[in-house]
């Protein structure tokens, strides 16, 4: 069965699955065909109590329960400390039924200083990365729920751009613990063959984010889905993929009932 996600809230506030409490946004969605949630800032403030409390009620799930940086900040305390706020992260992800803790180990800003000659930058990054996830690994093993790399494209990070790139952090560790996922979006600008990656990492793969070429809803700009959708569907993918979008129309209930019909007829079609 496909399973369709959507993040709740942009990152500036904008509403994308509407309802005045959490339990009518629950209720919205389930009764719009989709699976699956990440909470945005205002339901977070209501605090786990109340959260834990709303899905129980309801058949929503929710998809990631948090996640975190800091992995290759330059102070090594700080790498250490931001290791152990996943690892919290971790044992509530298990509580509460979720998939995993989504981690970008680092954005746009340089945090280390370029090592000298013959190492670069991205080797240093590199190790130190799988050193800190194999720290954590025992933890998401533990509590059954794994930490998940998520590639941008080059615009927002200069690490882990592509899914191969990824996948090779992900092997390295050797851990079930340590997983990736798959951003349409960013694989939009920075892979050749969209379907190609996403079959050679099938063995890392725990999660994948939805989004069209104008970072809109799918079918609101001029990405092609079939070719990664038809992937997902050869390598068995049976996880959640996620609206991680700004919903285009006034009528957003609307247009998530659209997307979620346009996403189950092409994963019907390939």
């Amino acid at each position: 069965m496909l399973k369709l996600g959507t993040y709740e809230a942009w990152f500036d506030g904008e509403v994308i699955v509407p309802g005045e409490t959490l339990e009518e946004r629950l209720a919205n969605l389930e009764a719009w065909d989709y699976q699956g949630i990440q909470f945005g800032r205002q339901t977070m403030e209501l605090g786990w109590p109340a959260i834990k409390k709303a899905l129980a009620n309801s058949r929503v799930q929710l998809c990631i329960a948090g996640g975190g940086g800091g992995l290759l900040v330059a102070d090594k305390e700080a790498r250490r400390a931001a290791a152990e706020r996943i690892k919290e992260v971790l044992y509530l992800t298990a509580e509460v039924g979720a998939v995993g803790a989504l981690v970008v180990p680092i954005g746009r800003q340089l945090q280390l200083d370029p090592p000298a000659p013959p190492k670069t930058l991205y080797e240093l990054e590199r190790e130190i990365l799988i050193e800190e996830l194999a720290r954590m690994a025992p933890t998401a093993e533990e509590v059954g729920a794994p930490v998940i790399l998520e590639p941008l494209n080059r615009y927002e990070t200069h690490f882990l751009q592509r899914l191969g790139q990824a996948a090779e952090v992900c092997r390295a560790v050797g851990s079930p613990g340590i997983k990736m996922m798959a951003d349409f979006f960013h694989m939009n600008i920075e892979e050749a063959d969209m379907g190609q990656a996403i079959e050679e990492v099938a063995d890392c793969l725990a999660y994948v984010h939805l989004a069209d070429s104008n970072r809109y809803q799918p079918g609101a700009g001029h990405l092609d889905f079939r070719p990664g959708l038809a992937a997902l569907k050869r390598i068995g993918y049976d996880g959640f993929m996620t609206l991680e979008c700004r919903i285009r129309g006034e009528d957003k209930g609307k247009a998530l009932v659209e997307t979620a019909q346009y996403i189950r007829k092409i994963w019907d079609e390939v």
